[in-house]
C-alpha cells in the first residue's frame, strides 16, 4: 500500500514539471504584438534653451512703511491685527486724551496770562508817555508778551503733534505690530508696519549649484501656490543678490532674486508662496531631447528610433545633462529621425511595430 502511494506522488510530480514546462514554453515563445499607435513619436529639437529649474519664491514688501508718533501717548484701542488688510485713511489706534487735555489747558492759561500782560503794557505806555514810568519798564513787559507768544506757539506744536489717533497712509497689510491697549507709545519705536499692497515684489531663491546658469535679463514663468490661480505669470529676472544666505522655505543656501512681472496679479498678500520656472540658455543652439526618451542601461544611453516605416532600431548616444527636463545629445543625429517619446521594456532592437490598433489595448 505504501509503495502505491509513493507511485502516486512521483506520478503528480511528473505531471507538475510536465505542465510547468509547456507553460514556460509557450510564455517564452509567444510573441507580444506591439502596435504603432502605442507610442508618441518626437524628433530633435534644435534650441538655445538647454533645460529648465523650477525654484522655490515668495511675495515680499518692498519697504513696509513704519507708523510713528512724535510724541509719548499712551495707546486707548488698537483696531488692527497681524496680517489684518487694511484701506488708506482707516483708523489703526486711537490715543488716551489725557494728555492732550494737559496741553489744551496749559495753552488756556498761557493765553490768559497773555491778555494780562498786554493789559499792563498798553497801561505801561500811557504812563511813559507821560514820563510816569521808565523806558525799562516798558521794554520788561514787552520782553514777557513776546515769551508768553512763544510759550504758546510751543504749546500749540506740542498739541498738534499729540495725536488722537492713527490712521493707515496706504492700502496694504499690517506686520510687526507692537501696539496693545494701555502701551506707552516710544517715539523711537514703530507702532506697527504696514505692507504697501501697490509696493509688492516677487523674490525667487536660487540654490548655489544653480546660481551660475541663471543669470539677469532670464525669463521667468511665476505660478501662484497659495490660491486657486492657476494662471500663469511671464516676467524677468531684474536683480540678483551677490550675497549667499540661507533659505527660510528650504534651509538651503540661496541667492535671493526679484523678478519683474509683464501683467500685474491682482489681490497679492505678502508670504504668498509662488513656484518659478527658468529656462536655461546656451550661447548657442543645441540639439535637445526630453529625458524620458533616454534608456540607462550598462553605463550607456539609448534611444529608440523608427526606422522603414514601422522597425525599431536601438542607438547608442552620447548626451550632456544640464538641469531640468531635457537633454543635449552630442551624438551626430539626423533632425528627422523619429524617436519613441516614452520607450517601455517591450521595445527590442529590430522589433517590427505592427500597424492598426492594438484591439487588447484596453485590456
Amino acid at each position: 500500500m505504501k509503495k502505491l502511494i509513493n507511485k502516486k506522488i512521483i506520478l503528480v510530480i511528473i505531471l507538475l514539471i510536465a505542465v510547468f514546462g509547456v507553460f514556460k514554453y509557450f510564455i517564452i515563445n509567444k510573441t507580444e504584438e506591439v502596435y504603432l499607435n502605442e507610442y508618441n513619436y518626437i524628433t530633435l529639437q534644435k534650441t538655445n534653451v538647454i533645460g529648465t529649474v523650477t525654484l522655490n519664491g515668495q511675495i515680499s514688501a518692498h519697504n513696509p512703511i513704519g507708523i510713528f508718533v512724535d510724541k509719548k501717548l499712551k495707546v486707548k484701542e488698537v483696531f488692527v491685527k497681524n496680517g489684518d488688510y487694511v484701506e488708506k485713511e482707516q483708523i489703526l489706534v486711537t490715543f488716551d486724551d489725557d494728555e492732550k487735555n494737559k496741553i489744551e489747558r496749559n495753552i488756556e492759561r498761557e493765553n490768559v496770562n497773555l491778555n494780562k500782560i498786554k493789559r499792563n503794557l498798553k497801561t505801561v505806555k500811557e504812563l511813559y508817555a507821560i514820563g510816569g514810568v521808565s523806558l525799562e519798564e516798558v521794554r520788561t513787559l514787552e520782553g514777557d508778551l513776546r515769551v508768553s507768544e512763544l510759550n504758546i506757539d510751543e504749546l500749540n506744536e506740542v498739541l498738534n503733534k499729540t495725536a488722537k489717533e492713527v490712521k493707515s497712509p496706504v492700502a496694504g497689510v499690517i506686520s510687526n505690530l507692537k501696539a496693545q491697549k494701555n502701551y506707552l507709545v516710544d517715539t523711537d519705536t514703530s507702532l506697527m508696519e504696514i505692507i504697501d499692497s501697490d509696493n509688492l515684489k516677487i523674490v525667487i531663491e536660487i540654490p548655489e549649484y544653480n546660481s551660475t546658469m541663471i543669470k539677469l535679463g532670464d525669463q521667468v514663468k511665476i505660478k501662484l501656490e497659495t490660491t486657486d490661480d492657476d494662471k500663469i505669470y511671464e516676467g524677468e529676472i531684474i536683480k540678483i543678490s551677490k550675497l549667499s544666505s540661507v533659505s527660510t522655505l528650504t534651509s538651503e543656501n540661496v541667492l535671493e532674486a526679484e523678478v519683474k512681472l509683464k501683467d500685474k496679479i491682482d489681490n497679492l498678500v505678502p508670504g504668498f508662496k509662488i513656484k518659478a520656472t527658468v529656462d536655461l540658455k546656451d550661447t548657442k543652439e543645441n540639439n535637445v531631447l526630453p529625458k524620458i526618451s533616454l534608456v540607462y542601461e550598462e553605463n550607456k544611453y539609448y534611444i529608440y528610433t523608427l526606422v522603414n516605416e514601422n522597425e525599431i532600431l536601438k542607438k547608442e548616444v552620447e548626451i550632456k545633462n544640464v538641469a531640468g527636463d531635457t537633454v543635449i545629445v552630442l551624438s551626430d543625429l539626423d533632425m528627422n529621425t523619429k524617436i519613441i517619446e516614452t520607450p517601455d521594456n517591450r521595445l527590442k532592437d529590430g522589433l517590427k511595430l505592427l500597424k492598426g490598433e492594438n484591439s487588447d489595448k484596453s485590456k
